[in-house]
């Protein structure tokens, strides 16, 4: 009962903080000081084209204006290129106009034309992942082994009916062999609020870290078995009441697998020396989304807040969990910009089973510098400071390609500051990195393109003096 009541008590705390402020429909457009309003028309009609797949119902749903809605003539510039900066979030068109103008010459309505330009979306590929944290782990400390690379097929439709469902499948060889299926329907009901989602997924490997030393993960490797497998299943649903933020329920069951090598090697890999872990996990989300670009944002505030329970069945009793991510994106001159980002994990009881100790230096949680380090901890904070100039900005129409026929090309060159911190009570493992503060410098250049690609450069310096360049494909 008392771990039930922690998991509402977390969801209550995260759903009241952020969610009483953004309950419109529609958002309101921020004042404009500098615009005196002499003639108010009202939109007679919004005409959109170009649409072959994607409902006409979906992009409605994205704009912040709708017929018989009164606007200011003197800030329809400004409306129409909210609303281009909204279906462009869409990430379903290739090039998008909008065009507003007066019904007739003296007439007091307007008429507002969309025309998009869909994307291919369904494009199968050829997908290599690493089996490493990130592209310096593997090359620098892995020897860049071949052995360590997972080759696949990806497919993914990101508009299977025109409603702007996705259904991804994936399988993989190589280092992990994995099989995986997802289906998100964002919309089922007619004032397309609520959504639904489902994913099921296996995997199998046979080599894994089964500990750290010195904040570097150790391998156990078994070339004629399988040392550990993975199943899961999840099923959510999402209630939009605003354009700018997304509530998501999800329930799922997990079970992994580790052969006898891995409990001789750790005896707390799972709870109680088990091989076998299972668990239910009943987790929220809360996004509020008030950026102007969702892949790579430049100006706004963006907030994700989460709380999990987790309960289990075999090899652990119960965690939970509370997360937070915050982003602040200012402009602070002419090409010039400005951002602040924290991560943050909060998780009891403690001690807990070194499965569920991931902290610093996994997936995108990590302080920039300490790029071949992990530290393993209950509870972290990072927060990120970046100063960027925007040197190219530029788009590429028709290009004799099918499937890329417009080419956005984005460079900004960047200077930032890391600070991070890891607590670890224990400090077993020679956890030098926890329970202290971490902190690091550079300078670098960030790359944006098609079908949400993203290249960041970076070189870092952290406090043990160490520099290095890195390479990432994900967001800071």
């Amino acid at each position: 009962m008392l771990r039930f009541l922690f998991f509402i008590i977390c969801l209550l705390i995260v759903s009241r903080s952020f969610g009483q402020d953004y309950s419109e429909s529609r958002l309101t457009l921020p004042p404009q000081d500098d615009i005196n309003c002499t003639i108010y028309r009202r939109i007679k009609e919004i005409n959109i084209s170009g649409n072959r797949i994607t409902r006409t119902s979906i992009i409605r749903r994205e704009l912040s204006i709708s017929e018989d809605q009164p606007v200011c003539s003197d800030s329809l510039e400004h409306i129409l290129h909210l609303n281009y900066l909204r279906l462009y979030n869409l990430n379903l068109f290739t090039d998008i106009e909008l065009q507003g103008a007066p019904f007739s010459e003296d007439s007091n309505y307007l008429i507002v034309n969309i025309r998009v330009k869909e994307q291919w979306f369904l494009i199968p590929q050829a997908d290599v992942q690493l089996a490493d944290r990130n592209i310096n782990v593997w090359w620098n400390e892995q020897n860049h082994d071949l052995r360590r690379v997972n080759l696949g097929l990806y497919l993914q439709h990101k508009n299977v009916t025109g409603n702007m469902d996705r259904l991804t499948l994936s399988a993989h060889v190589g280092y992990t062999q994995q099989l995986a299926a997802t289906y998100t329907l964002p919309y089922i009901d007619r004032k397309q609020k609520q959504g639904i989602g489902f994913g099921i997924g296996a995997s199998r490997s046979r080599e894994l870290a089964y500990t750290s030393d010195s904040n570097k993960l150790l391998f156990a490797r078994d070339d004629q078995n399988f040392i550990t497998s993975q199943f899961y299943a999840t099923a959510s649903y999402t209630y939009r009441p605003a354009y700018h933020s997304r509530h998501t329920l999800q329930a799922a069951y997990y079970r992994y697998n580790i052969e006898d090598t891995i409990r001789k090697l750790n005896a707390d890999y799972f709870d109680d020396q088990a091989l076998h872990l299972q668990f239910l996990e009943l987790s929220y989300r809360y996004d509020m989304n008030r950026v102007d670009n969702w892949n790579y944002p430049r100006r706004g505030v963006k907030i994700v807040a989460g709380a999990a329970a987790r309960f289990g069945i075999e090899g652990m009793k119960f965690q939970g969990l509370s997360t937070l991510e915050m982003g602040i994106y200012h402009k602070t001159a002419d090409r010039w910009y400005a951002s602040f980002v924290f991560r943050g994990k909060a998780s009891l009881p403690q001690p807990q089973s070194y499965f569920l100790q991931t902290a610093l230096g996994y997936k995108t949680n990590y302080v920039r510098g300490y790029e071949y380090y992990v530290v393993d901890a209950y509870n972290y904070g990072i927060g990120r400071f970046t100063f960027k100039y925007e040197l190219l900005r530029a788009q590429f129409h028709n290009l004799p390609f099918r499937y890329l026929p417009e080419l956005p090309l984005w460079l900004y060159p960047k200077i930032f500051f890391d600070m991070g911190y890891a607590s670890d009570p224990g400090g077993a493992r020679n956890n030098f990195l926890a329970n202290r503060l971490l902190y690091s410098y550079g300078l670098g250049f960030d790359i944006i393109t098609a079908y949400d690609l993203k290249l960041r450069v970076e070189f870092a310096v952290n406090h043990m003096g160490q520099s290095g360049m890195y390479l990432h494909a994900n967001s800071e």
